[in-house]
């Protein structure tokens, strides 16, 4: 089997949204509207910021749940923070502390598994519920804390807004948010000798350590990654007022893979993690318009991720 590269399998990705676009346009003219497209990207905004989080473990081999519960760590630290300190100013600050709580949430996972010599997933498994645990407990005993006012409007800020279907849509703010963690994830990833490393690592971590790579620099810089980028979804999370993420796991690293990583490690892009959130938004958004309860997208999904992980596990016993 001709093993496809990353440009090409994004190409692929891409006219596969196309084409997924037309045949929904085709069916229902209303799907053809800059108010659909505005919409799909709003929905979607909270699962690429996680996707992003998510990649660079992915692409170390690894499979982590334990994003959603830092992002909800994060964002509860930054907000009781702020909130004691009665500030009144934008959303920019929450975000900024935020980052900073998720950074060290992080790095703390990294240090465990990188000193222990522990398994991401199962790590993982076991920081998840403590984390919500404590965070159930301490949100009890803070109940009085009202809503920080820097979130309190946000969900309707607008760069733009158009006609839609039903009512008003438009290109919210927090889209400058994806289109900055873009750029930095990928020139990070790309252009960097610790974005490679990560790379490295994934393909083959024996082939790393002899290289001379400082595999606990490594771990710590993917998991510092992932609790940044946690922190910055859930703050966008609370500002939209997406609601709980904690079920968002299975999408999440579904898209991942839909985008172009591999479940062995080792690949994946940022544009191409784009891509597959896009094309799975873009599947939920037209049972709408074809009039299919939504309750069929996690079935789409899940047949959709296992043809894509059957692919890269038939090419990867093509090439051993």
């Amino acid at each position: 089997m001709k093993k496809i590269s990353i440009n090409s399998y994004e190409l692929f990705l891409f006219f596969l949204l196309v084409a997924f676009a037309v045949m929904i346009g085709l069916i229902n003219p209303a799907f053809f509207s800059l108010g659909t497209l505005f919409d799909v990207v709003r929905n979607q905004i909270v699962y690429i910021l996680f996707a992003f989080a998510l990649l660079p473990v992915v692409i170390l081999g690894g499979v982590d749940i334990s994003f959603v519960a830092i992002a909800s760590l994060a964002t509860f630290l930054a907000r009781i923070a702020l909130t004691n300190l009665g500030y009144e100013g934008g959303i920019w600050l929450v975000y900024i502390l935020a980052i900073v709580f998720g950074i060290a949430a992080g790095m703390a996972v990294g240090w465990l598994i990188s000193t222990f010599k522990l398994k991401i997933f199962e790590l993982s498994l076991g920081m998840t519920p403590l984390i919500y645990g404590l965070l159930t407990f301490f949100s009890s005993i803070m109940s009085g804390h009202g809503r920080l006012q820097a979130l309190v409007g946000w969900n309707m800020k607008w760069l733009v807004t158009v006609q839609a279907v039903v009512g008003r849509s438009g290109l919210h703010v927090s889209v400058i948010v994806v289109v900055l963690t873009f750029i930095g994830m990928h020139i990070f990833l790309r252009y960097t000798t610790p974005g490679r490393a990560i790379y490295a690592v994934g393909c083959d971590k024996s082939v790393a350590i002899r290289t001379g790579f400082d595999i606990k620099k490594i771990y710590l810089t993917v998991f510092s990654i992932l609790g940044a980028m946690a922190a910055i979804a859930g703050v966008t999370s609370s500002g939209l007022g997406s609601g709980s993420f904690e079920d968002k796991f299975f999408k999440v690293y579904a898209t991942v893979i839909i985008g172009g990583a591999t479940v062995h490690g080792g690949k994946g892009t940022v544009f191409g993690t784009l891509l597959g959130v896009l094309l799975v938004g873009l599947i939920n958004q037209a049972l709408v318009y074809l009039r299919i309860p939504t309750a069929w997208g996690d079935a789409f999904l899940g047949v959709i991720f296992i043809a894509f992980a059957t692919y890269q596990t038939i090419e990867n016993r093509s090439n051993n």
